[in-house]
Formats: structure tokens, C-alpha cells, sequence
């Protein structure tokens, strides 16, 4: 297994889960999952980065919903066709075409296992979030059976090569970034253990520490103490 974060290989973002085997029991488990997060969002911007984010749908009402990809496919048209508190950007989703700390959720779902240079990915997702905005991240589990697997498209798809990354790794480098990490867990699909299950979520949500001023001791000089009896000596001169 490689370690490095940035890859020198190319890989393509799946545009649906139906590109995935077992893809749609994948996304009814995080539905699942993310439903009693999701009314702890305090904000009206949503973003879903990557076309399986954008399939984990909820109700939301007036929020507004943006949808990054790179490349916009004809399932995600038609899904946001008659949404209008939705917006579809076509555009790197390692340069988000976004402004600092304007977006109070992220949903990034599976994208790190897809992406050429995740820490930049990351980077990217907190310079865009609020202070205290949330993340709510998943990842193929290293520890199941995908670990034999180099492929996740279905022979109707073409070749889907991704990347797999240890769970400590990607929580390393999200408490660099200063998030905290608020719920850490494996998605077991029946009849697999949990150890084994092939998806891990995380919940993060972005702080921001003040600087830790220390206060500099002020170090007073000595003061001359005046003597009595050089007082007196100096009175009678």
C-alpha cells in the first residue's frame, strides 16, 4: 500500500451509486445514518461535494443546497430539475469555486477514496465552512473485503479505480485542520461484523481556537529604599 496523500494516478469521481456495487444498499445505510445529524445543521448552505453526495437526499426546507462536481451528469439533472434551492456547479472539487467560511454543512461522502490529492480536498472543505459548520465524511472501511478489490464499477460501468485510506489517518488529518471529532463508526451490512462492515463515518464539525496570548510577567526594577538615617544626616547638612 502506497502512503503517500497525493497520487500520481488520475481518478474519476463516480458520477451515482449505481456505478458501485452495492452502491444503493451503501446509500440507504448513510441516509440512515446522516437523518439525526442533519436537523443539527444551524445555516442555510449545504454543500455535497461529488455525485454520491449528491444522492444522499433530505428534506430541507429553506436551505439552500449546492452540488459540486466535476463533471455534471444527466441523473443529477434530472434529480435537481424541478428543486430550485438547488445549484449544480461544475467545477474542481479541489479548487471549490466558493468564498471563505460561507457554507454551514458539507457532506462528503466516499470523494476522498476518488480524489488525486485529499489533503488539498480537506483544505479546501475548511476554508469554505463556518466557524463551528459541520462535515459529515465517509470512507470505504480498509478492514472488509474491498481490501482485495482494486475495482468498484459494475460491468455495466467502465473501470472505477479508488484509493483506501486507514480511518486514523484521515482523523489525523482532520484534528490538524481543528476539527473535532464528534461521532466515529463503522456501517455494518448484514450478515458482515462490524469490524468487517465496508463503510466508516466520521461527524466533525470545524472550531476556532482564539490565539493563547500569554501575558508577559512586567518585571519592575528594584527601587532605592531610602534610610532613615541617611535622611536625617542629609537634614542636618
Amino acid at each position: 500500500m502506497k502512503w503517500q496523500a497525493k497520487s500520481n494516478t488520475t481518478f474519476r469521481l463516480p458520477t451515482c451509486w449505481q456505478e458501485i456495487q452495492q452502491g444503493e444498499q451503501y446509500r440507504k445505510l448513510l441516509e440512515q445514518y446522516f437523518a439525526d445529524w442533519f436537523p443539527k445543521i444551524l445555516g442555510y448552505h449545504i454543500l455535497y461535494i461529488g455525485g454520491l453526495s449528491a444522492e444522499i437526499h433530505y428534506e430541507l426546507p429553506l436551505r439552500n443546497q449546492m452540488v459540486i462536481c466535476p463533471e455534471i451528469p444527466p441523473n443529477l439533472t434530472a434529480l435537481y430539475a424541478n428543486r430550485p434551492d438547488h445549484t449544480l456547479i461544475n467545477a474542481k472539487i479541489t479548487e471549490l469555486p466558493l468564498i471563505e467560511k460561507q457554507v454551514d454543512a458539507c457532506l462528503l461522502i466516499n470523494s476522498l477514496n476518488f480524489c488525486q490529492d485529499p489533503h488539498q480536498l480537506l483544505r479546501e472543505v475548511n476554508r469554505v465552512l463556518t466557524d463551528d459548520g459541520y462535515l459529515f465524511l465517509s470512507l470505504f472501511n480498509l478492514c472488509s473485503p474491498l481490501l482485495f478489490k482494486q475495482h468498484l464499477n459494475t460491468k455495466q460501468h467502465q473501470a472505477l479505480p479508488f484509493r483506501q485510506f486507514i480511518d486514523w489517518r484521515i482523523l489525523d488529518w482532520l484534528a490538524l485542520l481543528h476539527f473535532d471529532i464528534l461521532d466515529y463508526q463503522r456501517l455494518t451490512t448484514p450478515p458482515l461484523p462490524s469490524c468487517f462492515s465496508p463503510l466508516s463515518v466520521i461527524v466533525a464539525q470545524k472550531r476556532t481556537y482564539p490565539i493563547p496570548f500569554t501575558p508577559q510577567k512586567v518585571r519592575f526594577k528594584n527601587q532605592q529604599v531610602f534610610n532613615v538615617a541617611e535622611i536625617c544626616r542629609c537634614g542636618e547638612i
